[in-house]
């Protein structure tokens, strides 16, 4: 089964005053676009309590990777049918759409839809209703608060049927301090939310097993500005069959612009250096191999300059350029590696 079940039953949304509250769940008409990060990047799980530091302001992104959420009514949503019963739905775009009802004591989610790849196609969860569906939080949540709800349902795809599904879901507020996102973005007040979830799917053929799928997420909610994350870090690990080796996958959303890039695959990593770093007359790119093609590109998009390279080092003339922060490109054998450059 393909790893797109990213953000499994929710982003879950909204917080003020250090607790989640009916009042401040996401708006409908609500939109972000988030940064895709490197999956390397820590959960500091180990950071809860008050007064902690969270920082993800050296985490690298991947460039030109986004991914718009989005608050709609259930009824506007692609898969309105399959949850009659649900109020709202969180979208993120291409990915993964989940659906809630809430009041002013609960939130609860009646399942989601997410892209399982060539083996399962679209993939629809959706739980029995009532005490089948899970419940998120139990109204005011806030820090140190704790719950652990079942639920049950089916998992509806296209290739393998209908295959009935049971789990349990932790939830707690398990951390409030500060979020580094980037080398201009420091944000005090911020509630940590974090979500453990276990779902088994039966396979209906004799000696296949099971489909074991294991989450868990934090996420990171700016105190004065509640509805959407300001950043989400999630850890799936998805086991198919009996004696299945499990394979695990880290997703990571930024709602800040990071200020340095990974190359556009993940296994070419940002290996080049960048000095003097802001630059007033040159700057030397370090730790080439030879062939690569360099540009410069401002924050509008357009490319000032371009060169190709063949040597381990470059120095580029920028006396001429108009103080800001630039993207330095480098591409090599089609990978593509970005780290911003500020000239004074």
């Amino acid at each position: 089964m393909k790893l797109n079940l990213l953000l499994a039953t929710s982003l879950i949304t909204g917080a003020a005053f250090g607790q989640f509250t009916q009042s401040n769940e996401p708006v409908i008409g609500t939109n972000m676009t988030m940064h895709l990060l490197d999956s390397n990047a820590t959960d500091f799980s180990a950071l809860t309590g008050t007064g902690v530091t969270w920082d993800y302001s050296t985490t690298p992104g991947i460039y030109g990777e986004t991914k718009v959420v989005s608050v709609q009514t259930a009824a506007s949503s692609t898969y309105s049918t399959d949850y009659p019963s649900s109020s709202w739905a969180v979208d993120i775009a291409g990915f993964m759409t989940s659906y809630y009802t809430s009041s002013t004591s609960s939130r609860i989610s009646q399942g989601f839809v997410f892209d399982g790849g060539a083996l399962a196609g679209t993939v629809k969860v959706v739980f029995s209703g009532g005490a089948n569906d899970a419940l998120i939080m139990n109204y005011p949540f806030a820090i140190t608060n704790t719950q652990t709800d079942a639920f049950a349902g089916n998992a509806i795809t296209g290739a393998l049927g209908t295959l009935s599904t049971t789990g349990t879901i932790t939830t707690t507020v398990d951390g409030q301090g500060t979020l580094k996102l980037n080398a201009a973005t420091t944000i005090a007040n911020v509630t940590r939310f974090k979500m453990a979830d276990q779902a088994t799917a039966v396979i209906p053929i004799i000696g296949l097993g099971n489909v074991l799928m294991e989450r868990t997420q934090y996420e990171y909610y700016d105190m004065s500005s509640p509805y959407l994350p300001l950043l989400v870090h999630s850890t799936l690990t998805i086991t198919i069959g009996t004696g299945g080796a499990p394979t695990t996958q880290h997703i990571v959303l930024s709602s800040v612009v990071p200020d340095e890039y990974l190359a556009v695959s993940e296994n070419d990593k940002a290996t080049f250096g960048l000095y003097p770093n802001p630059a007033n007359e040159s700057v030397v790119i370090s730790g080439l191999s030879g062939n690569e093609t360099i540009s410069i590109v401002d924050m509008a998009g357009r490319t000032v300059m371009t060169t190709q390279n063949s040597g381990t080092s470059q120095t580029l003339n920028v006396s001429d350029f108009n103080a800001g922060v630039y993207n330095v490109v480098v591409i090599a054998n089609g990978n593509k590696t970005v780290k911003k450059l500020t000239i004074n």
